[in-house]
């Protein structure tokens, strides 16, 4: 059985070492650490959020034809994706271009930039567009069968 001065010693002894520590955080020094204040530049921060999006499509592509397919994108936004080409005989014979360009509103030219080039069955990949303007695909089927792409894509962009 505890006796009622053991449970008095340790409520005392417990306390006494809380204010211990109490007072050694107290007297503890915090150095000043310095930080360079970098300016917040264009793009990076957006008073409103684009709306996320999820998106499987299936592109249909004729033997001997090509196409484009594009999305609607502000800059800054980004957007990931992955890509498979079905029914496809030889992997050599579909020539792909992932690229983006921006919108002509005259006789001006525009900009136009190219993320990757290549021939393959599939790909995958991360993009932040770095203008406004279409963003996508260009496939260009060399074979003489009809394929599929299948298109799976994730973020920020307006379908077409």
């Amino acid at each position: 059985m505890i006796k009622s001065d053991e449970v008095s010693s340790y409520s005392k002894s417990r306390f006494a070492s809380l204010v211990a520590i109490v007072f050694s955080l107290l007297s503890c020094t915090t150095e000043t650490v310095e930080w360079i204040n970098v300016p917040l530049a264009e793009n990076i921060y957006y008073a409103s959020s684009p709306q996320h999006k999820t998106n499987s499509i299936e592109i249909p592509l004729s033997a001997n034809s090509d196409l484009e397919y594009m999305l609607d994108m502000k800059q800054g936004n980004s957007v990931s994706y992955q890509w498979l080409a079905n029914n496809l005989s030889d992997s050599e014979l579909l020539l792909t271009e992932f690229h983006g360009h921006t919108i002509r509103i005259s006789e001006e030219p525009g900009e136009v930039m190219f993320y990757k080039q290549g021939r393959g069955e599939s790909s995958e990949g991360y993009m932040v567009a770095p203008f406004d303007g279409v963003h996508g695909w260009y496939f260009s089927n060399e074979t003489d069968r009809d394929i599929t792409i299948s298109l799976s894509l994730s973020g920020f962009y307006k379908l077409p």
